[in-house]
């Protein structure tokens, strides 16, 4: 099935496999280990699903044991590519999940198809690292720590294959593959994605990849020098990805803005989750109270209202973790917005100083804990 078409390239799908096919030579920058970095002589670049996010047992497992040339010839072999001029990223996500997004300015056009996962191995930037890479292949740092599978294709993976319709330079080229990571970031930070390697909120995946194609000059044409997000290049690599990735993870995931509307959302990375707060409510509720939370917990943790104040929570801690408050004022800061959390959930704004003096005793409790005793009282109080 085809894309998208044009005298530049031709965009097609078809079952695992997403590529597109040269009709004019490229400038490609890619973060493929094959054919990959700068070239100008590539016919193709592609995107396959390798496998599926969990638990595969990859059918080519005897073509990857003979190494990654061997993998390659193999997987655009299956895709009907030349693998000596295809550039070829590979991902767990479905080619059906694509989803291509354009954004132009008088002659610039450029257009985006992503394919996005953020579920299996989401992190942020700085986050530790659970391999290291040697002569003989990648190892496990010994952190004491669960490490995530090395940096191969994963079943969170955000692939972006980008055109921009004018020519460019090489130095415009990695100025724009800045720009489409910067896009890329901006999705998963807006749905407020956690990182799976520490608190943090997610900037991306350990496995993404990239390639960005920009066609070779021809006669009375000239290259664009700079891609940065003060000119329209920048603007449209940056609006592109966003929306390209936004929709993927949608497609992908089910995961969307308004799915992302909870407390554990808010707060699930620092321990207030679906299992942390059925425990506790076990255990501060009297038996037939607790059987009813539990029953009642998915619309509880949905609450519009109770959703805000777990948000503002969580951006206290974020600040408080960078340095921007700090920790004697913080300290205050989640008390009160613990106590504006169990008022919501009580359908009790008026109550607000009764909850803070509530909690206030148990503020040795880490801040996820506290949360989770907040919305449990809030839950208490509203029926008495």
């Amino acid at each position: 099935m085809w894309l998208e078409e044009n005298d530049r390239y031709g965009l097609s799908r078809q079952g695992r496999y997403l590529s597109a096919s040269f009709k004019r030579p490229h400038r490609v920058l890619s973060t493929c280990r094959i054919n990959g970095g700068l070239r100008d002589d590539l016919t193709h670049i592609a995107n396959h699903q390798s496998g599926e996010g969990v638990a595969h047992v990859v059918r080519e497992a005897r073509v990857i044991g003979h190494g990654l040339d061997a993998y390659h010839r193999s997987a655009c072999a299956a895709g009907r590519l030349p693998h000596e001029s295809t550039a070829l990223m590979a991902t767990a996500a479905n080619m059906q999940c694509a989803v291509l997004a354009r954004a132009n300015h008088a002659d610039l056009a450029v257009s985006v198809v992503a394919t996005a996962g953020v579920l299996g191995n989401a992190t942020r930037a700085g986050d530790p690292a659970g391999w290291h890479e040697g002569r003989d292949g990648s190892h496990p740092v010994a952190r004491g720590t669960p490490a995530v599978p090395p940096p191969e294709a994963g079943s969170g993976t955000i692939v972006t294959l980008v055109f921009i319709n004018q020519p460019c330079t090489p130095a415009c080229l990695v100025r724009a593959a800045t720009l489409v990571t910067e896009g890329k970031s901006a999705a998963v930070l807006d749905l407020r994605m956690p990182s799976l390697q520490s608190a943090g909120l997610a900037t991306g995946t350990g496995t993404d990849q990239l390639a960005i194609a920009a066609p070779l000059t021809r006669a009375d044409e000239w290259e664009r020098h700079w891609a940065g997000s003060h000119n329209s290049l920048g603007e449209l690599l940056g609006r592109a990805t966003h929306e390209a990735v936004t929709r993927c993870l949608l497609l992908q995931n089910g995961v969307c803005a308004e799915l992302r509307r909870t407390v554990c959302a808010a707060l699930g990375r620092y321990g207030c989750d679906e299992p942390a707060l059925r425990a506790l409510g076990r255990v501060e509720l009297e038996a037939a109270d607790a059987a009813c939370f539990e029953q009642n917990l998915l619309a509880l943790i949905h609450d519009p209202l109770s959703a805000a104040a777990a948000y503002g929570l969580a951006e206290i801690l974020d600040l408080m973790a960078t340095g921007v408050l700090h920790a004697e004022v913080a300290r205050e800061a989640i008390l009160n917005q613990a106590a504006l959390l169990a008022a919501a959930v009580a359908l009790s704004p008026e109550r607000f100083a009764d909850f803070r003096e509530l909690l206030q005793p148990r503020l040795d409790l880490a801040p996820g804990q506290l949360a989770a005793l907040a919305l449990v009282k809030g839950f208490e109080s509203k029926w008495r």
